[in-house]
């Protein structure tokens, strides 16, 4: 979504995406954007925008880096009123910092050796926008989703393990971990005052219900990280 992101344009494109946010003011701000309301799709949904443009919406504000920084504990969240509806989770401020991580990689402190002086290369030819691809294009591959959390939800026991559910922005995540996974994630609770679980896992079945959607998924692999404390410097002046 280009008129989404966070460089300015000086005559932006009127899009179905730009008036869907124009309608709603107190809610959606591209310069100071505020954490939006858990389930604010659904109230999209129900005030009759198409699913496939309340999506694109969602996805190109809630990625914005300007979004991700105003994602502290404990800010408020707003409805399409811009009226308060929760507050910013530890968990989803984690994840927005490792997201923003990832928009924006921390650069090396170390200087790089000076190169050579490059010979000047021949003007690079002007490209289309836009261009369709073809089958020479595609190769095939897996899509995987990863989530991360810090706090250990409660299982329900069934035949393949135990099946938790992990609430993010846009969705609700489902899957059923394997017995070993489980346990990591109880040792992690039970020796660690804090920690991060890291799971992976194929893209499964979407499906639409009355609470938003519900994103199966499958195959899923746990990782878990103990979060330490930072120790703060000693003044001994």
């Amino acid at each position: 979504m280009d008129d989404l992101n966070d460089k300015p344009e000086a005559q932006p494109k009127r899009t179905p995406e730009r008036e869907l946010i124009e309608l709603y003011p107190n809610c959606f701000n591209l310069k100071k954007p505020r954490p939006l309301k858990v389930g604010i799709r659904q109230d999209l949904l129900a005030a009759g925008h198409a699913s496939k443009l309340v999506n694109s919406v969602m996805y190109g504000y809630c990625q914005r880096i300007a979004y991700l920084k105003a994602m502290r504990i404990g800010t408020a969240r707003i409805d399409l009123q811009g009226q308060p509806a929760g507050e910013v989770t530890e968990a989803a401020a984690i994840i927005a910092r490792d997201e923003l991580a990832l928009l924006r990689p921390v650069k090396s402190s170390k200087p790089k050796p000076s190169k050579a002086p490059k010979p000047p290369k021949e003007p690079t030819p002007v490209l289309t926008t836009d261009a369709p691809l073809t089958a020479e294009n595609i190769v095939s591959g897996r899509l995987e989703l990863t989530l991360k959390f810090n706090e250990l939800p409660k299982p329900v026991v069934v035949k393949a393990g135990m099946k938790i559910g992990i609430q993010t922005e846009t969705a609700l995540v489902v899957t059923t971990l394997k017995p070993k996974a489980w346990k990591k994630l109880e040792k992690a609770q039970a020796e660690w005052p804090q920690w991060v679980a890291s799971m992976t896992g194929k893209l499964g079945a979407q499906v639409n219900s009355n609470d938003g959607t519900i994103v199966m998924l499958e195959d899923a692999a746990v990782q878990v990280f103990e979060k330490k404390a930072k120790v703060a410097a000693v003044d001994n002046s």
